[in-house]
């Protein structure tokens, strides 16, 4: 079986982290523009990472077949390397996904499947129908909520990328969470090179993985109604955390796109709209967000509500971590 190349033979990693100083004139803001990954998003570094591993599973070379819950990004990505090395991927997607992602889905040879949930928590039925199928015996599930190359991924790429790229002064970096394997892999990667970094992590508004009360989002590519098993595992590295509203992230993503002329999508929007007002407060530090992709997926969702917003509050992490460590590992499956 041909084996999988070097991560920059595939045209991942290495993406450009620049100062955004007319989005951030009072501070020392960087983004990280993650769009810039050959399939246009950070997911592809994890879908590099979970494929390999997968490549090495018993499991998936007998059955060629995979599987994954997704948003879009990854699976879109891991469907560009299932069809490279003839395996097959299964997509199981949910109604609140931009209809962009899954044309790019099918574009890139996946299977598509789509689930909803009465209750509105579509992100767990999906991982409940990607088990389901994984049960059968005919798909290997590459489990990206559960998965440690998810996490290495970070750990030995992104992080690695924003310690030099900032020449090692970078004070804190702000990352959405979802999976929390770019949070975890990022935080692992510049804890171990500087202990006095601040992981900030952010979550839309409706997202329960720091607590709270669940609501409908838009943001499809952050945000879970619990924790997942990597945050569980690795959340420590997470300092402190925020939300923000759906509005507020396309608003500070349409503003991004006025003053840097990069367009930004909806989670990268959310990452910008903390970072920023960080950046303001404390103007002397290196402050670096982390943009996961582009606007292309979004456009008919990039339109600014005007509605009033109210400032979202940066709450230290400290409880929830607590909270975690003292808490059963969940039955249900990721």
């Amino acid at each position: 079986m041909p084996i999988v190349g070097p991560l920059e033979a595939y045209g991942i990693g290495k993406t450009p982290l620049l100062r955004c100083a007319s989005f951030a004139p009072t501070g020392r803001l960087f983004t990280k523009f993650e769009m810039y990954n050959r399939g246009g998003s950070i997911k592809d570094r994890t879908a590099y990472y979970v494929f390999r591993a997968a490549m090495e599973s018993p499991s998936a070379i007998a059955t060629r077949q995979l599987v994954e819950s997704t948003s879009g990004n990854l699976g879109a990505s891991l469907a560009v390397f299932a069809r490279e090395f003839g395996f097959r991927l299964r997509c199981v997607v949910d109604p609140t996904i931009a209809r962009a992602k899954i044309e790019r889905l099918r574009g890139a040879g996946a299977e598509v499947e789509f689930v909803t949930s009465p209750d509105g928590d579509h992100r767990s039925e999906r991982t409940r129908r990607a088990a389901e199928l994984a049960a059968t015996g005919e798909f290997h599930w590459t489990r990206q909520l559960a998965n440690p190359a998810n996490v290495r991924a970070h750990e030995e790429t992104t992080g690695v990328e924003i310690y030099e790229q900032t020449g090692g002064s970078a004070a804190i970096v702000v990352v959405a969470v979802g999976s929390g394997g770019t949070i975890c892999g990022v935080g692992r990667a510049l804890k171990r090179r500087n202990r006095d970094v601040r992981i900030i992590g952010v979550e839309p508004a409706g997202s329960t993985i720091f607590g709270g009360t669940p609501g409908p989002y838009l943001t499809a590519g952050a945000g879970l109604r619990t924790p997942s098993h990597l945050l569980r595992q690795h959340g420590y590295v997470i300092d402190s955390f925020a939300r923000v509203e759906d509005a507020m992230a396309i608003r500070e993503a349409l503003d991004f796109a006025r003053r840097e002329g990069v367009a930004v999508g909806i989670t990268s929007g959310m990452t910008l709209a903390i970072a920023r007002r960080i950046s303001a407060a404390r103007p002397d530090e290196v402050v670096v967000a982390i943009a996961a992709d582009g606007a292309d997926n979004y456009c008919d969702m990039m339109i600014d509500l005007g509605v009033e917003l109210a400032e979202p509050t940066i709450v230290d992490a400290s409880s929830w971590w607590a909270g975690q460590r003292a808490r059963p590992e969940q039955s249900q499956p990721e």
